[in-house]
């Protein structure tokens, strides 16, 4: 899975000096503070964060490092239908591969591309890992992108073709409409 470009001054930023890992891995846990969780619903427009923790483990993969974990958060959207809140748990397993840049190569369209693997990996950026933008870009992937509360439903729409819906205007409609009433024969 592609993850988003990083944003400048991330809400949640927990950098990982990649020298920090030793051949076993790091083990990292992720609890947003209040005003990092009010920062996330505002970049990704919910109504709520109530929670958002992740637990992650960074390995070494020869020159590579490996991120894999879970992130757990409570979060709160706007039904598309009613406006009302929609609550809703996510729980979202990362698994994300990072490598030095000079390891990427482009390709010739331009996006990135690793020996073979499916999805290239992520490059390391000043030799860090910012494993809390990482984690908020895999819920704002996670998210559901129309919430609806349930029950909550669309009316009817009902659909005419063009020529159905089309109108005719005729400027001498009303002009014939009132010579008939004016030659029409009088009761007496």
């Amino acid at each position: 899975m592609k993850t988003l470009p990083p944003v400048s001054d991330p809400e949640l930023s927990r950098p990982l000096k990649i020298d920090r890992i030793s051949a076993g891995g790091i083990e990292e846990k992720i609890v947003a503070t209040p005003a990092e969780r009010a920062a996330l619903a505002k970049r990704f427009s919910l109504l709520d964060l109530a929670r958002f923790e992740a637990l992650l483990n960074v390995d070494r993969e020869g020159k590579m490092f490996a991120v894999t974990g879970t992130l757990v958060a409570e979060v709160t959207q706007a039904c598309v239908v009613t406006l009302e809140s929609v609550p809703e748990k996510v729980k979202v397993r990362l698994d994300v591969l990072f490598a030095p840049p000079h390891l990427i190569k482009e390709d010739h369209e331009g996006g990135l591309t690793d020996l073979g693997e499916a999805d290239p990996p992520e490059p390391i950026v000043g030799g860090m890992i910012d494993l809390g933008e990482l984690a908020a870009q895999h819920l704002a992937m996670a998210l559901n992108p129309y919430p609806r509360k349930k029950g909550a439903a669309l009316g009817s729409i009902e659909v005419k073709s063009k020529e159905e819906t089309a109108v005719v205007h005729k400027p001498f409609t009303v002009l014939t409409s009132l010579k008939d009433k004016t030659n029409a024969p009088k009761d007496a």
